[in-house]
């Protein structure tokens, strides 16, 4: 069909370009055929004119169905092919190697464990008759009874000390109410457990916004006071509320940060905050609670260095004329660790719902009562 459209056109030349040589030898012969001529000519001029129609040849650009081979290149699109690439993802299978999670396992100190039972084991060898000395042991044979062994690495309580609460009768849960706790995280887990009465809403509970503070910074620290929300300082928040008992519960960072002189210094210095902002309140330092020998951060923290520490709060209690309670006893085992059916299983440093209760007997046995 194409060759057809091509050749018409072309006829059209021939024809016209014999015509008008026709013409023009009419013309040179006879000027009056020129009308006849000049009609002629008008009348096909238009036709010659046809020979727009050459623009048909852009029927020609029809080539570009040609080009519609070259839609036939899409065919390199089967290069989407390397999509299959996506094989890699089968490469998931490394994902397998979440095993390593598995190391979880050391937090399953079970093995430490039983080491703190093999001293326990060695006791009925040598080691019974050095109990005898009674000056660790307190007179009315409450808590505290046979934890502090002479001889051992922890430092024994002064069972003579005044400071020291002795054992009472149970004060019950109005005493308990009645306290507030300016303490760090190992206390901070009463409110954590809902343990006192207003459940995780207590207020009975000042410490800071992180559920923990710091002995070494505590003049200038801002606690979170819970019955406002609003961060103030300890001596501002205690003399806007002058709790009436505040058991002091801090120091175990201490341990690892301070020196004998410096942990005497702050510890002093925070009770005298309190003594002057409320001078009513009854004020209770309370010693800091053992540790299980599996704490991942054992040797930083002992429980050789905890008791030393206590010492050193009994102390403070004696010179600043405040209380002291030996709660550690009460959560510790026979070697002087934090009990297993107490300990916190994840942690060491912590104890549970189970030891939090029993740190609040001992309170409410060894009360501060006028």
């Amino acid at each position: 069909m194409r060759l057809i459209r091509h050749s018409r056109p072309a006829a059209r030349l021939l024809r016209a370009a014999a015509l008008f040589a026709a013409t023009v030898l009419l013309f040179s012969s006879c000027h009056t055929l020129d009308t006849t001529v000049g009609s002629l000519t008008r009348t096909d001029a238009p036709t010659e004119t046809e020979t727009p129609t050459e623009a048909e040849t852009p029927t020609e650009t029809e080539t570009p169905t040609e080009t519609e081979a070259l839609t036939e290149t899409e065919a390199p699109t089967e290069t989407e092919a390397p999509a299959e690439t996506e094989a890699p993802a089968e490469t998931e299978a490394p994902a397998e190697t979440e095993a390593p999670t598995e190391t979880e396992a050391p937090t399953e100190p079970e093995p430490e464990r039983t080491e703190a039972v093999e001293p326990t084991g060695t006791e009925p060898a040598t080691e019974p008759e050095p109990v005898e000395p009674e000056p660790t042991s307190p007179p009315d044979g409450g808590a505290g009874e046979g934890t502090y062994l002479p001889g051992g690495e922890l430092t024994p309580v002064d069972y003579g000390s005044p400071a020291l609460l002795p054992q009472t009768a149970d004060a019950g849960q109005e005493y308990i109410d009645r306290i507030t706790f300016l303490c760090d995280s190992p206390f901070y887990l009463l409110k954590y457990f809902g343990i006192l009465s207003g459940g995780y809403d207590t207020t009975q509970i000042w410490t800071g916004p992180e559920g923990t503070m710091t002995l070494g910074y505590l003049s200038d620290y801002k606690i979170l006071d819970p019955i406002d929300g609003v961060l103030r300082t300890i001596r501002e928040t205690v003399a806007a509320h002058k709790p009436p008992i505040i058991v002091i519960t801090v120091g175990i960072n201490g341990v690892a940060l301070l020196g004998e002189a410096r942990f005497k210094e702050e510890y002093t210095d925070l009770v005298e905050d309190i003594k002057a902002a409320s001078p009513d309140t009854v004020i209770i330092a309370q010693s800091i609670l053992p540790i299980a020998t599996w704490y991942y951060n054992w040797g930083m923290f002992t429980n050789a260095k905890i008791t030393a520490a206590n010492a050193w709060i009994l102390s403070v209690a004696e010179q600043c004329g405040i209380r002291y309670l030996d709660t550690y006893s009460a959560l510790a085992g026979e070697d002087g660790s934090l009990r297993s059916e107490y300990a916190v299983n994840t942690d060491g440093l912590h104890a549970n719902a189970d030891g939090l209760r029993a740190a609040l007997l001992y309170i409410r046995t060894h009360a501060c009562v006028p």
